[in-house]
C-alpha cells in the first residue's frame, strides 16, 4: 500500500516558501524509503521548520521522538487523534477537575457562560440518586458563585440542610412553619416598581401575579388538587379585589378568605351571580392557612424582608412536614412567588441563585407548571438563574397520571433547561433517558459509572464528565458535610 505524508504547514507562505518546504519534505522522504522494517530506522528528533527557514514560525510546537508507523487505509480512517474534552476558557470558579481532558480544572460561572454564548440560558438543571453529592455540590456552588458577587436564594429547605453554609457565608434564615415561629410571609405583597415600567404596566403585572399565585395554592389545597373551575377563578379575582380596595392596595390571604365567606358571595356583583356553594371548596382549602393546620405563615403582613445585600437566603421549610399533607407544597408555592416578586428586577444589577429543592412539590397543575415555564424564559433578563434540584428519571410521578397534560408539560419543561448536571442513577432510568433523547449513549454509560461527588455536565451539545471532590477544602468538606447535618439532627431529636 502506498505511504501518505500528512504535513501541516503554517498559513501565509510565499509561493518561495512553499516550494522549499516541499523539497524539504520530498528529501526528507526520500531518506526514510528502502527500509521497509520500521523498527530498525534510527529515528531522529522531528525536525523544527526554523532551522531551515529562520523567518518562519516554528512547524512543530514540541519535539517528540516516535517511530514510523504503518496502518491500512481503514484504520486511518478510524483514527480519533483528538480523543480529550474541549474545555472552555476559565468561566467563573473551578468546580472540578475534567476527567476525559487529563486532569484539567473546570470552572463554572452560569451567568459568565451565558454572556459568552456558550448557552442559551443560565439556568441549571441538577439530578441524580440519592446520596450521590448533589447537596453538597449545590452549597458549594453557592459559596463559590457568592465570592465572585452573585446572590443565592433557597426558597424552600424542605431538609433544613442548608442553614449552615448561609449562616457561614453571612446570610440570612427564616424558619418558617415551626409552631410559636413569628415569621410570616406575605405572597400578595406589592413588588417594587420596575425602572421604566409605566403605571398601568404595573399594576397590572401585580394583580396577574397575584390572582396566579392564589390559584396555585387553591388548587393545591382543593380536594385530590384538583385545578380550580373558571368560576373559582372568577371567584378569587373579584374577592382579591375587594381585598385590595378595602386595605388600601395591602390585602392579605386572610383579607381574600373572609371576602369569600358565604354572606358575603350570595351578595358578589350586586347578587344573583354567585351561589353559596361556588366557594365551598375555596372557603375550605384557604381557611387552613388562616385559622387550620398552616395557619401563622401566610394570613398576615410579612414580618421579614430579603436583604438586597444578603450573599444566601434560605427560607428552612423543614419544620413544616408536622402540619400534614399538602403543607410543604403551599408553603414552597408560596415562598417562591413571594421570592419573586421580590427579585424579578432587572435595573437593580443584581444576578441570583434561585435554587427550589423538590422541584414539583408545588408544580402539579397546568397552571403552575406553565408560570414556571413562563419563568424560566424571563430569568436571564431578570438576572435569576433558575436551579431545579430532581431525583433519579426526573420525579415525574409526582406530576400528574402518565399521558396527562400536567406530565407532557413537567417533562418539556425539564428539556427547557439550557444546562443539565447529573449525577449518578440507575440503569432504568438512563435508558429512558437515552429513549427520549435527554442523553447519548456514551453519556448514559458515563453517568452509570460515575462515583459519589462526580457528575456529568451538559451544556447545549457538550458534555464534561467532572469530579468535584479533589478541588473541595477542608472548611468546605465540614461545613456543607450534609450526612453530618443529618446525624446532629437526629441526635438533637432523640
Amino acid at each position: 500500500m502506498a505511504k501518505q505524508t500528512i504535513t501541516l504547514a503554517p498559513a501565509g507562505l510565499t509561493k518561495k516558501e512553499r516550494k522549499e518546504l516541499e523539497k524539504y519534505l520530498r528529501e526528507l522522504s526520500e531518506n526514510q524509503t528502502g527500509n521497509d522494517n520500521p523498527a530498525s530506522i534510527i529515528v531522529d528528533p522531528l525536525p523544527m521548520i526554523r532551522k531551515k527557514f529562520p523567518a518562519l514560525s516554528d512547524f512543530w510546537t514540541f519535539r517528540i521522538r516516535r517511530p514510523f508507523h504503518r496502518a491500512t487505509g481503514f484504520q486511518i480512517a478510524a483514527a480519533n487523534p483528538y480523543a480529550a474534552a474541549d474545555i472552555h476558557d476559565p468561566a467563573g470558579p473551578i468546580i472540578g477537575i475534567e476527567m476525559m481532558s487529563g486532569g484539567g480544572a473546570f470552572t463554572f460561572d452560569p451567568w459568565t457562560l451565558y454572556a459568552s454564548g456558550l448557552v442559551s440560558s443560565p439556568n441549571l438543571l441538577i439530578e441524580g440518586s440519592l446520596r450521590q453529592g448533589k447537596s453538597f455540590w449545590i452549597k458549594r456552588l453557592v459559596s463559590l458563585l457568592v465570592e465572585i458577587g452573585h446572590y443565592a436564594i433557597n426558597t424552600s429547605d424542605s431538609k433544613g440542610e442548608h442553614g449552615v453554609a448561609a449562616h457561614a457565608l453571612g446570610g440570612d434564615v427564616f424558619e418558617l412553619g415551626a409552631y410559636g415561629s413569628e415569621i410570616r410571609i406575605n405572597p400578595l405583597e406589592r413588588p417594587e416598581q420596575r425602572l421604566g415600567e409605566s403605571v398601568i404596566a404595573y399594576q397590572s403585572r401585580v394583580r396577574a401575579g397575584r390572582n396566579a399565585v392564589l390559584q396555585q395554592i387553591a388548587t393545591l389545597l382543593n380536594p385530590g388538587e384538583r385545578a380550580v373551575t373558571a368560576r373559582e377563578a372568577s371567584l378569587l379575582d373579584w374577592a382579591t379585589d375587594e381585598a385590595i380596595r378595602k386595605t388600601n392596595d395591602r390585602p392579605t390571604i386572610r383579607d381574600v378568605w373572609q371576602e369569600l365567606s358565604p354572606e358575603n358571595i350570595v351578595r358578589a356583583q350586586g347578587g344573583n351571580h354567585y351561589e353559596k356553594r361556588d366557594a365551598d371548596d375555596l372557603w375550605d382549602g384557604l381557611r387552613r392557612l388562616v385559622e387550620g393546620d398552616l395557619g401563622e405563615m401566610f394570613d398576615t403582613h410579612s414580618s421579614v424582608s430579603l436583604r438586597p445585600d444578603c450573599p444566601y437566603t434560605v427560607i428552612d421549610t423543614s419544620a413544616i412536614s408536622q402540619r400534614g399533607a399538602g403543607a410543604l407544597s403551599v408553603a414552597q408555592a408560596v415562598s417562591n412567588a413571594w421570592v419573586q416578586n421580590t427579585i424579578s428586577n432587572k435595573s437593580s444589577g443584581r444576578r441570583y441563585f434561585v435554587i427550589r429543592e423538590e422541584g414539583w412539590r408545588d408544580m402539579k397543575s397546568v397552571a403552575a407548571l406553565e408560570a414556571h415555564q413562563e419563568q424560566l424564559k424571563l430569568s436571564g433578563e431578570y438576572g435569576i438563574s433558575m436551579v431545579l434540584i430532581v431525583h433519579e428519571g426526573g420525579d415525574f410521578d409526582a406530576v400528574g397520571a402518565e399521558g396527562s397534560k400536567e406530565r407532557e408539560l413537567a417533562k418539556s419543561l425539564l428539556r427547557g433547561y439550557a444546562n443539565r448536571v447529573c449525577f449518578n442513577q440507575p440503569q432504568s432510568a438512563l435508558n429512558n433517558a437515552v429513549k427520549d433523547g435527554t442523553y447519548t449513549d456514551a453519556e448514559a454509560t458515563a453517568i452509570g459509572g460515575l462515583q459519589r461527588g462526580q457528575f456529568l455536565i451538559k451544556m447545549r451539545n457538550r458534555s464534561y464528565v467532572v469530579d468535584g471532590t479533589p478541588t473541595t477544602t477542608p472548611w468546605e468538606r465540614e461545613v456543607f458535610n450534609t450526612d453530618k447535618q443529618m446525624v446532629l439532627q437526629e441526635e438533637d431529636a432523640a
